[in-house]
């Protein structure tokens, strides 16, 4: 099992800041916060050894994905009232109960680097957590490119559900990462790179 203490950090705690956000009582020690969901993708492939900042979430477990893309679909038709698709995201995304901790998602903004070195053939990554002073995490993954199925649209939605573009947005340039754990390293400074997952 993803020990608790890794949920805790990148799950917990960041949904705590969004509520605090929504209550409008976001400061600078949320900000800070928000390196949970701005992690470092580092891929190595035909582009070269690269690591690049991409928001990061995890998804929804498989049976829940159809009806949450649905309920996706009906926010996005909706005025973009920010307290409202801040409650929206409390409510029908970060609900521990349909969360898959096994899997991480983000989108392909640049189709630059991590693109090339993903795509031409080394599906391998390393996600790369860092909030200050000494809180990291290292995650090796197994990667996936989703164009034009549920998880794309899941992860483009949610997306914009929180950072709704003034014009809509052509997701059809914004393939999905799905990223598969493998394994996750301690790299805090108490623990220096201790597996603790599997």
């Amino acid at each position: 099992m993803i020990p608790e203490d890794f949920i805790r950090y990148v799950f917990e705690e960041r949904v705590e800041g969004i509520k605090k956000l929504a209550d409008g009582k976001f400061g600078p020690e949320a900000l800070i916060g928000f390196t949970r969901h701005n992690a470092a993708i580092i891929t190595c492939g035909k582009a070269g050894a690269n690591g690049s900042i991409k928001g990061v979430g995890f998804i929804h477990r498989e049976e829940f994905l159809p009806e949450t893309v649905e309920k996706l679909r009906r926010e996005m038709q909706r005025p973009y009232v920010p307290k409202r698709a801040l409650e929206f995201l409390l409510n029908e995304i970060y609900v521990r109960e349909k969360i898959d901790f096994t899997k991480f998602v983000s989108l392909e903004l640049a189709k630059k680097h991590t693109w090339e070195n993903i795509t031409s053939g080394n599906r391998e990554a390393t996600i790369l957590f860092f909030t200050p002073p000494s809180t990291s995490y290292e995650v090796r993954c197994e990667v996936e490119v989703h164009e034009d199925d549920e998880v794309w649209e899941y992860t483009n939605a949610v997306h914009d559900t929180f950072h709704r573009p003034k014009k809509p947005r052509d997701w059809n340039r914004t393939p999905a990462y799905l990223f598969k754990i493998k394994e996750i390293y301690d790299n805090g400074e108490s623990a220096m790179g201790v597996k603790i997952y599997p």
